[in-house]
Order: structure tokens, then C-alpha cells, then sequence
């Protein structure tokens, strides 16, 4: 029996391409902010995995020279300054609630407090600089942001279309979208795996086509 394994997040990034708001783009990059921030690459309905199995990890692209450690062994990596816990580390710290989160000062952003903002605002410049960086590189045509951070909804999404568009010279703009799966996307980008090998193999049994998949 075949079997296919996939990383989560190019799993995710899969059916955010194919069945998501990548849906038609022969080009995209799937970031999601959570506890960390990786990326899947898409090419044509495909995601690349990378000759180790390492492409698109966009966490770890250094934005902040020298500055925090970060696990892997470097300092300022990206996901140290916009991931979900990121955020919430530095709110807890500027707000003193030892328990706050990236959600509770993505509502404090959204009431004017100012601390919040230029938590917020710090977050937001790095992973602008970081996904410049990426979209140099790669040149998609959507980019599509999920994970925690999204769910702030264009608390997000605004200051964030308006860091990147400032940071671009030559590159042209992609458009920058939510998710649209969710929590379900890592569970559908396994189906399409799964999907992919019994199309490969010739199925002899009656299949729908993924495109008509509904959520």
C-alpha cells in the first residue's frame, strides 16, 4: 500500500493552494504565524520540499543582525520577532500580564493602546522585512498568510500590505491574502497526498475530484 508523510506546514500550504486562497495561482508562499513561522514554496500545484526537506523555512531568515537567540543556533531570526509567541512575549513583558498573548494585544492594538501598537508595529516591520526577502527570492503571485497572528484580521493584514509595499523596489507585489482552511488545512493537504497516490498509481476505483472539495 502506498503511503505518503508530509510536513505539516507543506501539507497546509498544499491544500491552501490548491483548494484555499491559493487557488489558482501557479505561484504562491503559504506563511503561517504561530508558534514558530515557516513557509511552504508553491509551483504549480506542487509544493517544493527542497533537496533536505528544508525549503521554505522563512522563520529563519535573519532580520535583526545580532539580535535574539534564536533555537536553531542563530540570532534575530524572524520567527523570534513575528511568530505568535513572539508576540506574546513582548506583549506580556510591555503590558506586565505575565499570561497575555498575541491575541490580547491584537485587542489592545485594535483599542489604540499604545503600547500594544508598537509591539505590534515591531512584529509587523519584521516579518515585512522577512517576507520581502522571501518574495525576492521567489517571486509568488499570492502570498498567503495564516496561522494564530491572522486571526487579528486586518489589524494584521493592513499595516502589514502597507509595510511590504514600502520595502519593494523592483519586486512586484503579490497579493497577500488570509488562509482560508484553518485548523483543517494540514488534514486536507495529507488528503491530497494521499490523493496524488492513487492518481499516480491509476485508481480503479471512483474518486472525486479534490477541486470540487467544499469547507
Amino acid at each position: 500500500v502506498p503511503v505518503a508523510l508530509g510536513h505539516d506546514v507543506r501539507t497546509g500550504g498544499l491544500a491552501e493552494g490548491r483548494v484555499g486562497a491559493g487557488r489558482g495561482a501557479d505561484r504562491f508562499l503559504f506563511v503561517p504565524l504561530g508558534t514558530g513561522i515557516a513557509g511552504a514554496i508553491g509551483i504549480d500545484g506542487k509544493v517544493e520540499a527542497g533537496a533536505h526537506g528544508f525549503a521554505g523555512e522563512i522563520g529563519h531568515i535573519v532580520v535583526r543582525p545580532g539580535g535574539a537567540e534564536c533555537p536553531c543556533g542563530q540570532r534575530g531570526c524572524l520567527e523570534r520577532y513575528a511568530s505568535a509567541s513572539a508576540v506574546s512575549r513582548a506583549w506580556a513583558e510591555a503590558s506586565g500580564v505575565p499570561d497575555a498573548d498575541a491575541a490580547d494585544c491584537a485587542k489592545a492594538v485594535a483599542s489604540g493602546d499604545e503600547r500594544a501598537v508598537r509591539v505590534w508595529q515591531e512584529a509587523v516591520d519584521a516579518l515585512a522585512d522577512g517576507l520581502v526577502t522571501a518574495l525576492t527570492l521567489l517571486d509568488p503571485r499570492t502570498l498567503i498568510i495564516g496561522g494564530g497572528l491572522a486571526e487579528a484580521g486586518e489589524t494584521l493584514f493592513t499595516p502589514l500590505r502597507e509595510a511590504v509595499r514600502r520595502r519593494v523596489t523592483f519586486q512586484k507585489l503579490p497579493s497577500l491574502v488570509p488562509a482560508a482552511l484553518g485548523d483543517t488545512a494540514g488534514c486536507l493537504g495529507a488528503g491530497l497526498l494521499a490523493w496524488d497516490l492513487i492518481e499516480a498509481s491509476g485508481p480503479s476505483i471512483e474518486t472525486t475530484d479534490p477541486s470540487e472539495v467544499t469547507t
